[in-house]
Order: C-alpha cells, then sequence, then structure tokens
C-alpha cells in the first residue's frame, strides 16, 4: 500500500477583529520565558486489531492569534484514506484516516512544531467590531452537556446575586468553583463535562468531585446561565510549568489533556481563565485552598494561560466528519477511533497502542 507523506507550514496571521480566534486581548511578550516552541510527536499502531476496518478521528491544533502558532505539521500513514478537515459545527480541525481490513500494518505518525506563548489578557477596554461580537452569542445557547435552564440557572442567580457587571460576574462564578469543588483523581480521563452531575453531588455531599472538564462545563454553563458567551478549550499540555509540577511536568505527554476556559466580554473579547487547575494546585501540592499560594494563583489563572498548553478546539455536542458509525461526540480533546464500527475507549491509549512525547525546541 502506498504510504503517504503530508507536510504543512504555516506562519502567524491575521488582523485580530473579525477573526474567529480563540484570543482577542493578547498582551505584549515581557520576557523570553513568556514564549515557548515545542516539537510534539503522535504515534499510533493499530495494527493489533488485525484483519478489522480501522478509523482514527484526532483532533489538530490551529493557529491562534497572539497565542499559538502552528510553525509545521509532518503526518506519514498508510492509510486507505486520509484528509484534513474542519468540516463540522466548530470548525475543529482533524485528521480522518481510514484502514480497510486487508491493510498491514496499520500506523499513523504526525508531528507538530508549535509556538507558544503566555496568554495574558490585561481587561483593558477596546473596540470590537459588530461581528465579533455577533459570532460570540453562539456560546450563550445551551447543549446537550450544558444546560442553563433548571438547577445551573438557580445557582447562578445565587452566585451573582445583584452584580451587573459581567466582568464581576464572571469573577464570582469562578472563584465559587474553586471553593465548592475539588480534583477527584478517580474519575477518569478529564471527566464527563456534566454540570448536572456536579451540581447533584454538591447537594448531596456539600462539595463537588471532577476533573478538568467537569469543572470548566460546569463554569462554561454557569456563565452562559448569567448572560456571558463562555466555552469550554480542550488541549494537552505540552511541557514543565514555571509555576508548578500541577501545570505540566514531563516529555510524554500521552496522559496529559487538559481542558480550559474562556468567556467574552463586549469591551474586552475572549478571556481565559482555567479554575480546575486551581483544584489541581490544591491537590497536587497538598496545600490550603485559602492559602496565600492558592490566592495569588487564583487570581493569576483569571485571565490568564501558560505557554506549555496547547489548543485543539472548543467542540462540545457535535458530529464528526465524515460521519463516524456511534454518532455525535460530547468533547473532542481525546483521539476517536471505531474498530469495524464499534468504540474504542479515547481513554485508554492501549486499545490505540498510542502515544504521545513533546520536546522543548528553539525557533
Amino acid at each position: 500500500m502506498q504510504r503517504r507523506e503530508f507536510i504543512t507550514k504555516t506562519t502567524a496571521a491575521g488582523a485580530l477583529c473579525c477573526v474567529p480566534s480563540f484570543l482577542m486581548s493578547a498582551a505584549p511578550l515581557k520576557s523570553k520565558e513568556a514564549l515557548g516552541v515545542y516539537t510534539i510527536d503522535w504515534n499510533f499502531d493499530l495494527s493489533h486489531h488485525g484483519e478489522r476496518a480501522c478509523a482514527l478521528w484526532i483532533p489538530l491544533p490551529s493557529d491562534i492569534s497572539g497565542f499559538q502558532t502552528v510553525l509545521e505539521t509532518r503526518t506519514k500513514n498508510n492509510a486507505a484514506k486520509s484528509l484534513e478537515t474542519s468540516h463540522n459545527a466548530y470548525r475543529a480541525r482533524t485528521l480522518y484516516a481510514f484502514w480497510d481490513q486487508s491493510a498491514a500494518p496499520k500506523t499513523l505518525n504526525m508531528s507538530f512544531t508549535v509556538a507558544l506563548r503566555d496568554r495574558q489578557c490585561t481587561f483593558k477596554r477596546k473596540r470590537l467590531c459588530p461581528d465579533t461580537i455577533e459570532q460570540s452569542r453562539t456560546f450563550l445557547a445551551p447543549t446537550a452537556h450544558i444546560p442553563t435552564d433548571g438547577t445551573v440557572a438557580a445557582i447562578a442567580k445565587h452566585i451573582v446575586a445583584r452584580e451587573k457587571d459581567p466582568l464581576k460576574k464572571a469573577r464570582k462564578i469562578y472563584d465559587w468553583i474553586i471553593a465548592n469543588s475539588y480534583r477527584d483523581e478517580s474519575v477518569q480521563g478529564c471527566g464527563t463535562g456534566s454540570p448536572n452531575t456536579m451540581l447533584a453531588q454538591l447537594e448531596r455531599e456539600g462539595r463537588m468531585g471532577g476533573k478538568c472538564l467537569d469543572m470548566s462545563a460546569l463554569c462554561v454553563a454557569l456563565m452562559r446561565a448569567s448572560g456571558i458567551p463562555a466555552r469550554e478549550v480542550m488541549g494537552i499540555r505540552v511541557g514543565a510549568s514555571r509555576f508548578s509540577i500541577a501545570f505540566g511536568t514531563k516529555e510524554d505527554i500521552t496522559r496529559s489533556q487538559h481542558c480550559k476556559v474562556e468567556f467574552f466580554i463586549d469591551t474586552i473579547g475572549w478571556i481565559p481563565c482555567d479554575p480546575a487547575d486551581i483544584t489541581k494546585l490544591i491537590l497536587k501540592e497538598g496545600i490550603d485552598r485559602n492559602s496565600p499560594r492558592v490566592r495569588e494563583l487564583a487570581n493569576k489563572f483569571f485571565g490568564f494561560w501558560e505557554n506549555n498548553w496547547m489548543a485543539f478546539n472548543h467542540a462540545r455536542d457535535f458530529d464528526l466528519y465524515p460521519a463516524n458509525a456511534q454518532g455525535t461526540l460530547d468533547s473532542f480533546g481525546y483521539v476517536y477511533g471505531e474498530v469495524d464500527g464499534e468504540y474504542l475507549d479515547p481513554f485508554d491509549p492501549s486499545a490505540y497502542r498510542y502515544t504521545i512525547h513533546a520536546q522543548k525546541a528553539t525557533l
């Protein structure tokens, strides 16, 4: 079978206004620390599935104005069909590969070189174009996993009380999640991302346990219920953090997927935050949630993403393209695969025999 190789090179580009980008409020770089360049190698081998048809849908990183630039993508595979597409409801960049029953072996190797910068919101007011504001309204609507009524609406109303300023509302929600949730290491992968499940546990036990997708989804649901456009952003940690071992330490990143949040203010743009990482900091460092260190980093992470994390997409509750046999995905932070139409567990790399390694590089 013919071996295929695709090489794509991209450069930083684009005006900030009216561009469908994650970033609308980047601050200038202040030090070399604020910029990181990484090479990520992602290798698959589905040969152990034998004479069965195999298909993969792999999330790919995209350029994000001011924060993330994909410098090079290199792919090799022996698939019968392979294509790169963003033909889905969220324009999530995807590599699709299909091997028929006769293929032996069934392998795919990918390599990215990505430049990442610290994303620091200055919270300065700016004038945004009407299209950008209108596009943000998409992220007020509920989805299958992001309700904005019922218990979510009641809790949101309790949290924000009589506050009218949207930025202060967002901060109240962010602080409330940190105060009332904890990282539960027994949860598989990044979690299920069900706000109602989290709030039901809060009602039973007085606090909520979960991982990054759980807390990010709850944050998004509460913000949307409060009139603030918001979305989860799926991605993966690619290197060591300057702030804590809780936020990234290793080159083997096969299990380093992580979900963050961003929300939209009409006079500022998209603003990053990460309440889940503060709960991880508390667990991994064994410190009190009211300690000065937690307060400092909670303040830092409201309006900040560190440059050791690579974003994939903000897709939730959507249909893949080409269509998969099992139907709608609830999120797309992990590779999705099927063998003869049967679902492969995305949280189990051995089902795909995949590994992901990252190494810091230089421009």
